[in-house]
C-alpha cells in the first residue's frame, strides 16, 4: 500500500494506491478517512486492479479549498480531474457521501465509469419521495438538520475527545466494535480544519442560489447508464433499509442495477463485513470491465 496525492489545480489530496490492472476509485464518507479503505483496496486488488482512494475535499490540510467550496458540484469535478488522470475510464466505490458523489457523477458523466457501486445509500432520484413514505428516516437523517448550524455541530462533535463521533458510529453500525477504524476517523478530523471542512459539506446542500447547486438538483433527476449495485446494511442506523422499497427502480438505471442487503452488517458495512463487501465488490467490477 502506498501513500500518493492526486492532484485538482492547487489541491492535494493524501491518496492511497495499491495494485496493478483497471483503475478503481473508492471514495470514503463521513465521519471516516480514506485509510479506512486499506483491507477493501488490497482485497480488490489482488483480483487484479488498481486501487485510489482519494480523501474526500477538505478531509486533508491540502484539499481545503480557499474559497470554501464543499459543494456536491465540486466534488464531482475532483472526481472527474482525478479519473481524467487515470486515463477517462475508471470503475467506481462510493461510500456515504462519497456515494452520492458517485450518483452524481455517473447520472451526468456516465462515459468516464465501467462500473459504480454505492454503499449504504440508496438510489437518489426517488429518495425526496420516499421519505414520506419511510417516517422514520426524518428522525434518523436529524443530524443533517442539525450540522447546517453553525458552531454548535462543531461543539458536540468535539467534546469530551470527539464522543460525537463515538456516538455516530456505534448509533449507525450497532452491535460492532470499530476499534482502529474509528480512531482512524477522529485522528483525520483532528488535522486542522478538517472539522469545519467536513460540516461543510453539509451546509453547502442548502445553498439552492447558487448555479451549481441548480445543476446537481437537475442531474438527480438523470437516468444513470453506468452498470450500478447498491449495498446496504440490514442494520444500518443512518439510511434505513426500508428506503429501498421505495427508492429501486430498474427503469432509473438503463445500464443494469444490482441490490443486496448485507446481514450483520450497519452503516459502515464494508469495515465490518469486508469479505462479504468484497466479493460483492469484486464480482459487479468483473461484469463490467473496461473497454480499452
Amino acid at each position: 500500500m502506498k501513500q500518493v496525492e492526486m492532484v485538482n489545480g492547487h489541491l492535494r489530496f493524501p491518496t492511497l494506491l495499491s495494485g496493478d490492472g483497471e483503475p478503481v476509485i473508492l471514495l470514503h464518507g463521513f465521519p471516516d478517512t480514506h485509510e479506512n479503505w486499506a483491507v477493501q483496496m488490497k482485497l480488490i486488488a489482488d483480483a487484479g486492479y488498481t486501487c485510489l482512494a482519494p480523501a474526500l475535499r477538505g478531509y486533508a490540510p491540502s484539499c481545503q479549498p480557499g474559497n470554501g467550496d464543499y459543494s456536491l458540484h465540486a466534488a464531482v469535478d475532483d472526481l472527474l480531474v482525478f479519473a481524467n488522470q487515470l486515463g477517462g475510464r475508471v470503475h467506481l466505490i462510493g461510500h456515504d457521501w462519497g456515494a452520492a458523489v458517485g450518483y452524481l457523477a455517473c447520472a451526468r458523466y456516465p462515459e468516464t465509469f465501467c462500473t459504480f457501486t454505492a454503499l449504504a445509500i440508496p438510489p437518489l432520484k426517488r429518495l425526496p419521495q420516499a421519505l414520506l413514505k419511510v417516517p422514520e428516516q426524518i428522525k434518523l437523517s436529524g443530524y443533517m438538520q442539525f450540522f447546517q448550524l453553525p458552531m454548535a455541530p462543531e461543539a458536540w462533535l468535539k467534546k469530551d475527545d470527539f464522543s460525537g463521533i463515538d456516538k455516530l458510529w456505534q448509533r449507525w453500525s450497532p452491535d460492532w466494535e470499530p476499534g482502529l477504524y474509528l480512531e482512524n476517523a477522529k485522528h483525520a478530523l483532528r488535522e486542522p480544519g478538517v472539522l469545519p471542512a467536513a460540516l461543510g459539506w453539509y451546509r453547502h446542500l442548502i445553498r439552492l442560489w447558487r448555479k451549481e447547486q441548480r445543476e446537481t438538483q437537475e442531474w438527480l433527476g438523470m437516468n444513470i447508464t453506468v452498470p450500478t449495485q447498491v449495498l446496504i446494511g440490514e442494520q444500518d442506523g443512518c439510511m434505513s433499509p426500508r428506503l429501498l422499497d421505495h427508492t429501486v427502480n430498474h427503469g432509473d438505471f438503463p445500464g443494469g442495477l444490482r441490490v443486496e442487503r448485507v446481514s450483520g452488517a450497519g452503516h459502515f458495512l464494508h469495515l465490518e463485513r469486508p469479505d462479504t463487501v468484497a466479493d460483492l465488490l469484486i464480482a459487479h467490477l468483473k461484469r463490467g470491465e473496461c473497454l480499452a
